[in-house]
Order: structure tokens, then C-alpha cells, then sequence
């Protein structure tokens, strides 16, 4: 080694040891700026995105029964649990009138891609839509998603896609409420697992929160 380097290599390791421990001091505050950045971009490469199956419901039950049998704070499910959960809670009248369900995670919010029966939509609800559509139809459905009660949870539609054309809050949550009984004013009611007291959507999963015992 050349002693005239010692100097800057002495430099160099004090400043990378002085950018380690701000690193670790500040690591909340990096966290909160950074975790929103990760989410984004997870979800923009699809990592947010879920569709149904057997394995999924499977997986989010056995997470949900480690809540209440293992005591444990939380559990994350990812796209494809949480849209099983989704089709489990919906309302026995609303299950006929959706088909082929897909989710994507949001912060705060789901979008629902589905087949939706366009059958009890009054035609003068559609508009120009009204001689275009099929029985069934394509659409995605966007809003966020909050816990009321235990058990019980809500998502509350705020933009309705239907071929191609997003409409505007006030006649997704019109359409919405024709289309799907019980969905009162576009929202529409979920039932969650036993002793899940509140969720959390985030792009990169949901995290779900048993009862807590007094």
C-alpha cells in the first residue's frame, strides 16, 4: 500500500461507517419514504395482481387459522388469496351475478376484474351502453377496501371500466348498485374469516388482524 493513499482510505471507510449509522438511526423515516416506491413498482410488474383457485383458498384459511390457533398478531395474504377470500365473502344474492374474478392490490383500494350479469341494469341507466352490451360483460371495478366490524369488512366502488370507457364515480356506484343486490350505493358488504378484526391492503399483499382478547 502507498502511503500517500492511507489518508483518502481512511476517509472513505469513516464516511461508508457514518452512511451506516444514519442508515440504521434513520431507518423508520427511509422506510416510510422508500415502502411506497417498492409497492408501486411490485404492482406495476403484476407482483399485486391475483386471480382464484383451490391452492389459494387453501393458503389464506391456513394463514387465517394461525391466527386464532397459534395466536399470531397478523398474516399477509397475497392477490391470489385475497381474491378468494373476496368471492367467499361476498353476499349469497351477489355470487350468481359475478363470474371469472381477478384482483389487483392497491394501497388502500382493489381493483375486481370480473364477468358481471348486465341483465338487471335498467337500460336507461346505460345510456349510449344500452344496445351494446352482452348478458355478461367484462368489467373492472376500483375502490378501497376498509374493515368495519369484526367479521365484516367493505368496498366501496368509486370507477366502473366497461368496454374501454371508465365512467365516473357517481354512475359506477349506480350501476353497481343495480347489478349487484345489497350493494347500496356501490358499496358492497364482505364477510372475513372468523376473529379477523381489520385488514390492511397494500400493493404487495394484504394484511389481516385477529380479534384482540381482553
Amino acid at each position: 500500500m502507498r502511503l500517500w493513499t492511507l489518508p483518502f482510505r481512511l476517509i472513505g471507510i469513516l464516511v461508508l461507517a457514518a452512511l451506516v449509522s444514519g442508515g440504521w438511526l434513520f431507518r423508520d423515516e427511509l422506510l416510510h419514504v422508500v415502502r411506497p416506491e417498492v409497492d408501486r413498482l411490485r404492482e406495476s410488474f403484476g407482483a399485486g395482481v391475483g386471480a382464484l383457485g383451490h391452492d389459494a383458498s387453501s393458503r389464506a384459511h391456513e394463514k387465517v387459522d394461525s391466527l386464532n390457533g397459534w395466536h399470531a398478531d397478523s398474516v399477509v395474504l397475497n392477490a391470489d388469496e385475497m381474491a378468494s377470500l373476496i368471492v367467499e365473502g361476498l353476499p349469497p344474492s351477489v355470487r350468481p351475478h359475478v363470474d371469472s374474478l381477478s384482483v389487483r392490490l392497491g394501497d388502500g383500494r382493489v381493483t375486481v376484474s370480473a364477468r358481471l350479469e348486465t341483465t338487471l341494469i335498467p337500460k336507461e341507466q346505460l345510456g349510449p351502453l344500452a344496445g351494446a352490451l352482452d348478458p355478461w360483460e367484462r368489467v373492472s371495478a376500483e375502490g378501497p377496501v376498509t374493515s368495519t366490524v369484526v367479521g365484516k369488512a367493505e368496498w366501496r366502488v368509486q370507477a366502473l371500466t366497461l368496454r374501454g370507457f371508465t365512467l365516473p364515480a357517481e354512475t359506477s356506484q349506480r350501476l353497481i348498485e343495480h347489478a349487484l343486490p345489497g350493494a347500496t350505493g356501490g358499496v358492497l358488504s364482505l364477510a372475513l374469516p372468523k376473529g379477523i378484526a381489520r385488514l390492511r391492503v397494500r400493493p404487495g399483499g394484504v394484511a389481516l388482524y385477529r380479534k384482540e382478547s381482553r
